[in-house]
């Protein structure tokens, strides 16, 4: 069973199911915190983990694959607070705060706080009645004066309003590939237009970005079942592919032999 209710950016995510697993274009910065369950979060570097009474900031602007695990309660339940760009452009403007660096992360794990843990259990009980959008702003304002009370750093995450720069594309890659996301999207993420994106693609890597990329989960399946001895099950979600089937097709028609062989 799944459960995700949403007031007004305020939102409750439940499921019941063992794993559930998935991919996100973070458009919006937000806050999450973790009532039961686990989840595990990879964002192209680093694969992050968190358990029940985590609290994490996360970033806009970022690919973010994640694994939600109902263990050992039977249930994942989190509780998360959406912050669009203009409710963090006006607080910004009204209390004159200005981001001083760019973020350096995608997910910060946020310390353990009495007033943050306070603020997510004062919540769990909105979401038995209905509440005003001007109540659920006030509650996202408070929000983020407790993450800046909690660490002033984090208004370089929250604050930060321009869109991605340009920026090494073959190091993108290198890290993004196994994401599942419209090209417009990569394109974006590194400060190109589309028609950009593909011409500097194609002068790099001599070659279509569709073509590149499956290459390159192709090579990292190897890799794992050779030097990993992963099980091909968990090989062709790992490395991108959305069925097994076409990862056994592409991968015997890459190498010539097919993945259970390796």
């Amino acid at each position: 069973m799944t459960v995700h209710d949403d007031l007004y950016g305020i939102q409750k995510s439940c499921y019941s199911q063992n794993t559930k697993t998935g991919e996100y274009f973070v458009k919006e910065n937000g806050i999450s915190y973790i009532v039961s369950g686990e989840l595990e979060a990879f964002d192209g570097k680093t694969v992050h983990r968190y358990k029940k009474g985590d609290i994490v900031l996360y970033k806009k602007n970022t690919l973010i694959r994640f694994v939600k695990y109902a263990q050992p309660t039977n249930v994942f339940e989190a509780i998360s607070v959406v912050f669009n760009d203009t409710l963090l452009q006006e607080y910004a403007q009204r209390y004159h705060i200005v981001c001083a660096k760019l973020p350096e992360q995608s997910l910060y794990k946020v310390k353990s706080d009495i007033l943050l843990n306070a603020y997510f259990t004062s919540l769990k009980s909105y979401f038995s009645r209905e509440i005003t959008p001007a109540l659920a702003q006030l509650k996202k304002e408070e929000a983020i004066h407790l993450l800046l009370l909690h660490n002033e750093t984090y208004k370089n995450v929250l604050f930060h309003f321009a869109t991605p720069g340009k920026i090494d594309l073959e190091a993108f890659m290198n890290n993004n590939f196994r994401f599942n996301v419209p090209m417009s999207q990569l394109a974006f993420l590194t400060g190109r237009s589309l028609a950009t994106f593909k011409r500097d693609f194609e002068k790099m890597f001599k070659t279509s970005p569709n073509k590149w990329i499956q290459q390159k989960r192709l090579e990292e399946a190897y890799y794992l079942l050779e030097n990993k001895k992963m099980k091909t099950k968990d090989v062709y979600l790992e490395v991108g592919f959305e069925t097994l089937s076409h990862f056994s097709y592409a991968f015997k028609k890459h190498f010539g032999i097919p993945p259970s062989n390796v």
